[in-house]
């Protein structure tokens, strides 16, 4: 019986923290897919973007509800978080407190520029056309703000909310700073630490505002800025094949 019991409660435990990461992977594999084959056929038009703007569209409104299987709209509107118009976040004390997370997401995307911009331009070889470039600048940020926060923000912390609030944001700002050592171990240290605290950050927005549409806002902003100009270093230039 005790063992059972244990059995559960570390499955209740697992199983937002698995379905966040499957919702990551659902979102993000088609775009780097497509976006690899766009790169090889016909380059000179970002049909990878468009598709995958499509497919987040559909994506998001099945994760709210939307579509079969019909008894799992209610838990999965629930889940994803996207709006909730009652929440004391846009009342006019709570506006302040949003804008207060908001700026400090934003101030530590900005220490992130700082620090990782690098010594020498990248080779963006692999980028063949101007079109295929800016696609991947704006659509690349644009996934990872979307699925992210549906993920991290939304599916994973809320279904952690039930052991509180505290232990759902933190788990899910943990999780959320592990993942990113598919960049590489040195990007995970120099880089981890930070991403754990505009976890907490963002979680913490998620819950006071009752939506994770601002941590979507914020999240897209900060990676654009940051692949503009810490990767490329502020220069536009690089975005045009001549």
């Amino acid at each position: 019986m005790i063992l059972r019991e244990k059995f559960r409660d570390g499955f209740a435990y697992a199983a937002p923290i698995l379905l966040g990461l499957l919702v990551t992977t659902a979102g993000v594999v088609p775009w780097v897919a497509m976006a690899s084959l766009n790169a090889r056929h016909y380059p000179e038009i970002p049909w990878a973007a468009a598709a995958t703007l499509l497919y987040l569209v559909v994506f998001l409104a099945w994760l709210n509800g939307a579509g079969p299987p019909a008894p799992w709209r209610a838990a999965r509107r629930y889940r994803l978080r996207l709006w909730r118009s009652g929440s004391n976040g846009w009342s006019k004390d709570g506006i302040s407190v949003t804008l207060l997370l908001m700026g400090a997401i934003g101030l530590l995307a900005l220490l992130w520029i700082m620090i990782g911009a690098p010594e020498r331009p990248p080779d963006l070889g692999a980028y063949p056309t101007t079109s295929y470039r800016f696609s991947i600048l704006i659509m690349g940020a644009l996934v990872s703000g979307v699925v992210e926060e549906a993920a991290f923000r939304g599916y994973m912390q809320r279904g952690l909310e039930r052991f509180g609030a505290g232990t759902a944001i933190v788990v899910s700002a943990l999780v959320f700073a592990l993942i990113h050592g598919v960049h590489g171990i040195g990007t995970l240290l120099l880089l981890g630490p930070g991403i754990f605290i505009v976890g907490i950050l963002y979680g913490l927005l998620a819950r006071h505002t009752g939506s994770i549409l601002p941590g979507m806002l914020v999240h897209f902003l900060g990676d654009l800025a940051f692949t503009y100009f810490a990767t490329l270093g502020g220069d536009w230039r690089l975005l045009i094949v001549s």
